[in-house]
């Protein structure tokens, strides 16, 4: 690079002019003066600096490669009268940390030792690229101890922090052979049995199976509000029993609240049977004997749900019944004239109507119904069936029936319908009808095994069915309710009759069922269903508590057997007939008159 040199002074150059303004000139007047006093200046903050930080500076003293001098000394003073300019003076460098001695190949991850012996950290004669001030820190020398196999790992002395991945663990460390003469800083793994042994289960009193028992403690207040929920909720259930029994009474119910409280249990019971649970009320017995205890609805549980879905259809029945104009008959008033006129035909065509139920039996019967309940031991006989005392006791108010009433009075049935065959009828009323009765396990018998596995061919090895004119059969649904039903050959339907109103679809299809399997089993080829239907009375009379289904289920037999339509008993009637039943069983004939 060429750089302009400053000619030497000669004679021939021109005097420098003479300034024009006095600064100019004081301060250009002698450069010498200057620079010593500019000098002065920065030796008195250097001092000064020195001074400050003579802490500091003793503690990076060491450091240094050149003992500096004391800052009390005084620093030689540069000659005034030299042209040359002092060196100005420069402040130590800072310290530099030393810098870590190289880690031999042997410890690098996944070096392999050599035989050979090891080797040593390089020679301090080596360049560094330190500042000459800072001192060289020595050699640190690793003592390498021999190794057994070459295709062993040796085990640092220092262990990294973080692990790479293509580095061994622990575990592998702890797994190789002790080295001589050096203690082994990681304690050995726990020997595994295998690949999928588990971890040591922890013992104790506070674990369980191996996991630690945590105690959970209830709040203080707990039980407190326990009991205010429930109470909260036994409340709002009488509420929702009391406007539902309202809302029956408007519909016609004509029992009190505590027979319609046993009324909604029972029928909470059926619904959970039919709809939920039907395996709930399995009993090994097949009797109701064992099950039917006049306390067994007491605990029966009544949710919430089923009274709401309850209290939506009676409202929603109520809602329903609108208020037909004046000038145009309504639905009931059109249907009360129809049966004012069935009812007369009926008359003239049979004889008069049959006159409504009495309220009590004549004084004489009466008294001999006392002298029957009074009785031990076997009452009555009639064919195979009998009744004993125990069995008589069931016809008392509040009371469910038992197989053995039911069939003792279908039995009656029987023998009725078999000596009036040669009468034409008996006070009044209708000619019994030719009918065959099923025993209450007839059902149990179709509904659990079958036509075939039940062996119902034989419960008609002597009688044929189709030549009857109605065929009666007492159902008992899940052990805890009683209906009937019935194969009527002369209106071509299969009927139902339940004094709790629920869908009995499961009825139709069983008797559909085995009138098909028994005229293939008897007739050599399959039942004609052609005209038949599936029979429920609009009006079919209603039980109003929860004991009185198989009372209800007797009468309709009984009704069915002479060939009605309609029947005219209904719950207020029940008292009455639980005695006549008495009579009817203790004279093993069914009464003609009231």
């Amino acid at each position: 690079m060429n750089t302009r040199k400053r000619p030497p002074p000669s004679d021939t150059l021109l005097p420098l002019r003479a300034a024009k303004h006095p600064r100019l000139t004081d301060k250009h007047t002698n450069d010498n003066q200057n620079s010593t006093s500019h000098l002065e200046g920065m030796q008195w903050c250097w001092k000064l600096v020195m001074d400050l930080g003579k802490f500091g500076y003793e503690t990076i003293r060491p450091f240094l490669q050149e003992a500096p001098a004391d800052a009390s000394t005084p620093q030689s003073q540069p000659d005034p009268h030299s042209d040359a300019v002092p060196a100005r003076p420069s402040a130590p460098p800072p310290p530099r940390r030393p810098s870590r001695p190289a880690i031999p190949s042997e410890f690098k991850p996944g070096a392999r030792p050599q035989d050979s012996a090891p080797t040593k950290p390089p020679s301090s004669s080596v360049p560094r690229k330190v500042s000459q001030r800072v001192p060289q820190a020595p050699p640190v020398e690793v003592q390498v101890p021999p190794v057994a196999s070459s295709s062993s790992i040796i085990q640092p002395a220092i262990l990294p922090r973080l692990r790479r991945k293509s580095e061994p663990s622990v575990r592998d460390y702890a797994a190789l052979p002790k080295p001589p003469g050096q203690p082994n800083p990681i304690p050995p793994a726990q020997p595994s049995a295998g690949p999928s042994a588990q971890p040591r289960p922890h013992t104790g009193p506070g674990y369980v199976n191996g996991r630690r028992k945590y105690v959970v403690r209830e709040h203080i207040f707990a039980k407190q509000h326990e009991a205010k929920v429930k109470e909260t909720r036994e409340k709002d259930m009488d509420e929702m029993e009391k406007d539902l029994y309202e809302l029956r009474r408007r519909q016609g119910y004509t029992g009190d609240y505590a027979s319609y409280k046993s009324l909604l249990r029972y029928q909470a019971r059926l619904d959970r049977l039919q709809n939920q649970d039907p395996l709930a009320a399995l009993s090994a017995s097949a009797s109701l004997t064992d099950l039917r205890h006049p306390s067994s609805l007491d605990n029966e549980p009544i949710t919430k749900g089923f009274l709401q879905r309850a209290l939506e259809k009676a409202t929603a029945t109520l809602a329903s019944r609108e208020q037909p104009r004046p000038d145009v008959p309504g639905y009931e008033r059109i249907r009360v004239q129809q049966r004012a006129r069935d009812e007369e035909i009926e008359r003239r065509i049979r004889g008069p109507k049959i006159p409504p139920l009495p309220a009590s039996l004549p004084a004489k019967d009466d008294a001999l119904v006392d002298d029957l309940l009074a009785r031990r031991g076997v009452i009555s006989k009639c064919v195979r069936e009998q009744i004993t005392d125990k069995d008589l006791s069931r016809l008392k108010p509040n009371t469910w029936l038992n197989d053995e009433i039911i069939n003792f009075y279908g039995q009656l049935i029987m023998s009725r319908a078999e000596a009036s065959k040669e009468n034409s009828g008996m006070n009044g009323k209708k000619k019994p009808l030719n009918v065959h009765y099923f025993s209450s396990f007839f059902w149990t018998k179709l509904e659990g095994d079958g036509y075939e596995k039940g062996r119902l061919a034989k419960w008609t090895k002597k009688v044929d069915i189709f030549s009857k004119d109605v065929v009666l059969i007492p159902v008992n649904h899940h052990n805890a309710h009683w209906t009937a039903a019935a194969i009527n050959f002369r209106r071509k339907r299969i009927e139902s009759y339940d004094s709790m109103g629920m869908p009995r679809q499961n009825v139709f299809k069983l008797l559909r069922g085995y009138l098909d399997a028994e005229h293939r089993n008897k007739k050599r080829e399959p039942f004609d269903f052609s005209g038949w239907k599936n029979f429920v009375l609009v009006d079919t009379p209603q039980q109003e508590n929860g004991f009185d289904c198989g009372v209800f289920t007797c009468q309709f037999l009984e009704s069915l057997s002479r060939g009605e339509e309609h029947f005219a008993f209904k719950q207020a009637n029940m008292s009455y007939l639980r005695r006549r039943m008495i009579w009817e069983i203790g004279n093993s004939k069914l009464r003609d008159g009231p």
